[in-house]
């Protein structure tokens, strides 16, 4: 049997932490602004609450908010091109998962989110990409509409 090896890092958020090989995202080209960090762990908010923290595994201090975009824009649409496809390894559908960065500055409620560059991750493999929409209408900061979230949980 094979023995899975754990590992720690220190977080600025959530103090120690420990995951094994199989909990970390590979981004095989960093993220744009963060080429030096490719190993990233998906770390969700409480239960309920539609956001994770992508916690860098290599830097402690390095984290970014994160959400799923259809959770909030629903008519939300993209292709994925075959050349990312392939670079992810995609087989099935089911095996995509789409982030969008949260950017949030004094007031949570004025929040944004980035739907012109979306996150893609096989989840299965556990690689991922942020890609560029050209020819898009989306943009970098959507306003977050979380009154009308907040007002769909009541």
């Amino acid at each position: 049997m094979e023995r899975i090896e754990s590992m720690k890092i220190a977080t600025l958020h959530f103090g120690e932490m420990e995951f094994t090989e199989q909990d970390v995202f590979h981004f095989t080209q960093g993220l744009p602004g963060l080429d030096d960090h490719r190993q990233f762990l998906l770390i969700p908010l409480e239960e309920g609450i539609p956001f994770s923290y992508l916690q860098s595994v290599e830097e402690g201090n390095l984290s970014i908010l994160v959400t799923n975009p259809f959770d909030f824009f629903q008519d939300y649409d993209f292709s994925l091109s075959e050349e990312v496809r392939q670079e992810l390894r995609i087989e099935e559908p089911i095996e995509v998962e789409v982030w969008s960065a949260v950017t949030v500055n004094e007031d949570l409620m004025e929040a944004t989110v980035n739907l012109l560059a979306p996150i893609v991750v096989n989840s299965k493999k556990r690689i991922g990409k942020q890609i560029i929409l050209h020819d898009s209408s989306y943009h970098v900061k959507h306003q977050l509409p979380l009154a009308i979230a907040d007002e769909s949980t009541k």
